[in-house]
């Protein structure tokens, strides 16, 4: 559970033999490959299909009717099957956007009815010209008199405009209206622009029809992508070893639980093998390994950092608190048992696999922590339930008392940070810097205890508790933040001082971000106040006869429906930023790599 520990080996052996050694380990999928010649092998392999041939997959992938996959590789042709898939992708997303086009056409043109534009180019034939009026200048052109030696008709009205059609060679001169121009419209007429609809539709149907056929080819043409990536991946391996003369030599980094698999795949292959611990000045790639239950924590932590090998891995740490936050920000139970049947309604699409399967075990948390949090502080929907029933025995806390929730919030805060500077003591175990973070533990208790007794709220130990654990921190802090090497010289001293008096200047940091959890309780009663203003306006618009019971439910779905997407989002942002953000500043002293096995791809 954790960082994996690994250990960094060597396979030396005969240049002839590089190919099948490299197939070998790339079968075997346990090592992350080292670069042992600079300037070559850098970065990610290149797929061995082209981006347009991936593209074309997914779009195939993406249908919504998926044919049964054929197993026929005689008939399969992969250019022809990708070219299709493009040229189908392409020509929908044209389709799409002449049939938008359209609509716009079709809404322009609408108010002036069906009619043809002349197609003669003759200029002196007249023409017709199209102009939106509001009514209230249609007087003004009325006293210009500009109208009167015109051809014009007023086509159609509506409860704005007047939409005016003008018979002329040459565009008219409306002087007397400022800003009245006129319009562009499509010179088809309605009728062929709503027949072109029709066509579009029916064409865009039997585009649809061949993409869903293009599906049975799905699964041959992603193991014959996988093998090509497989290829590219072990050209791109081939890259990263030495050769010298006729030998060869691949260094990696495997787990230390499995070197015996190496070492049994040397002799197989008749390499010569070295094993080595990480030394001091190497930087491992970090593998992360959890409980199936508890990993859905690491997609939310590597998402924004991959933890350094030497430190911790915060991703259990991360599973839990990013649980509670969300229902503190949540504060509803009604809102958690919506949460739930969302969450049923997608559980199979998020078991299709291991990553989606992780995410699932971290939604569920979600769910169960908002339902339970909501039971405890009774909150369904934004209801109170009644004095004596059942889920009122159940209340354990009275959000009503804000001052007793602020508290708690910053309470909350503190343990997060002090957790964060234990975590962070350990991981710098090795070095002269382990007991900073201990020195901040202090510095927080102490502000602490120090701000119960300016506020009078009765501290259970005396003053001088809180200035020893201020002072003691504060000179921990000082001596022990520098990264330097440890010195007699009166230069070396002065300069780990400084370093020290610059780490100091983290404790108005250190207030701020205990300050920042306090948005657990603002985000959860701003949640808790629009349910229950929703609840009021739903119930006074009920009281209306007739209608006021279709106006209440509109009001309680839209508007419990709008707060709960509101929740989601602030609980999931604000909720990652106060792990991901303020704990992470204080508990990660360092940040590494992940660890990229060379392993054999397989087909999607």
């Amino acid at each position: 559970m954790g960082i994996v520990a690994v250990n960094k080996f060597t396979l030396y052996g005969l240049l002839d033999h590089k190919e099948s050694v490299l197939e070998g380990l790339q079968e075997l999928g346990c090592a992350h490959l080292i670069n042992l010649t600079p300037g070559t092998g850098e970065g990610s392999p290149r797929p061995g299909y082209s981006v347009e041939a991936h593209q074309a997959l997914q779009y195939m992938l993406a249908c919504p009717v998926q044919k049964t996959p054929s197993k026929n590789w005689k008939k399969f042709d992969f250019a022809a099957t990708e070219r299709e898939a493009l040229d189908i992708q392409q020509k929908h997303r044209e389709l799409a956007d002449e049939r938008a086009e359209l609509l716009k056409s079709i809404e322009a043109v609408t108010p002036w009815g069906e009619f043809e534009t002349p197609k003669s180019d003759d200029p002196l034939l007249p023409k017709f010209w199209f102009y939106k009026s509001p009514h209230y200048k249609m007087d003004a052109l009325a006293k210009s008199g500009e109208l009167k030696d015109l051809v014009w008709e007023i086509a159609a009205k509506d409860d704005r405009l007047e939409y005016i059609v003008i018979l002329s060679k040459d565009q008219p001169q409306l002087n007397g209206v400022k800003d009245l121009a006129p319009v562009e419209l499509d010179p088809r007429p309605l009728s062929e622009l709503q027949l072109r609809v029709e066509e579009v539709d029916a064409e865009a149907d039997h585009l649809q029809h061949r993409r869903a056929e293009l599906t049975k080819w799905r699964d041959l043409m992603a193991k014959a992508m996988a093998e090509a990536d497989n290829r590219a991946a072990l050209e791109h391996a081939g890259e990263q070893t030495l050769d010298v003369s006729k030998i060869f030599a691949l260094q990696g980094w495997a787990p230390r639980s499995i070197t015996s698999n190496i070492e049994e795949f040397s002799q197989q292959h008749g390499l010569a093998l070295s094993v080595s611990k990480p030394g001091p000045d190497d930087k491992p790639p970090t593998l992360l390994k959890n409980p199936e239950l508890l990993a859905g924590g690491e997609a939310a932590l590597t998402f924004y950092v991959t933890p350094g090998y030497g430190t911790w891995d915060p991703s259990i740490m991360f599973f839990f608190s990013f649980s509670a936050f969300f229902a503190m920000i949540f504060a509803d139970a009604g809102y958690g048992f919506l949460l739930a049947a969302v969450l049923g309604l997608a559980w199979k699409k998020l078991s299709v696999s291991r990553e989606m399967i992780r995410i699932r075990h971290l939604f569920t948390a979600l769910t169960l922590s908002t339902i339970t949090y909501g039971v405890a502080i009774g909150s369904y929907f934004g209801v109170t339930p009644p004095e004596g029933s059942f889920p009122s025995s159940l209340v354990l806390m009275d959000t009503s008392n804000q001052t007793g929730m602020m508290g708690l919030t910053i309470q909350i805060g503190m343990i997060h940070l002090i957790l964060a500077n234990l975590f962070k003591s350990w991981a710098l175990r090795r070095t002269l810097c382990f007991p900073s973070p201990l020195g901040w533990i202090a510095m927080i208790l102490g502000g602490y205890l120090f701000g119960q007794d300016v506020a009078g709220s009765g501290s259970p130990f005396p003053a001088i508790v809180s200035y020893a654990l201020l002072g003691g921190g504060a000179a921990t802090v000082l001596l022990f933040s520098s990264e330097r090497k440890f010195t007699l010289h009166p230069v070396g001293i002065i300069m780990r001082l400084l370093d020290g008096l610059a780490g100091l200047t983290g404790a108005s940091k250190a207030f701020g971000d205990i300050l920042s959890y306090l948005r657990l309780f603002a985000l959860g009663l701003a949640s808790a106040q629009l349910a229950i203003t929703f609840n009021t306006l739903a119930k006074d618009a009920a009281e209306v006869k007739g209608i006021g019971i279709l106006f209440a439910i509109m009001i309680l779905v839209l508007g419990h429906g709008l707060n709960f997407v509101l929740a989601v989002i602030g609980g999931v942002v604000h909720g990652l930023r106060l792990n991901c953000i303020e704990f992470l500043d204080w508990s990660l002293p360092d940040e590494g790599y992940a660890f990229q096995a060379f392993c054999k791809k397989a087909s999607q």
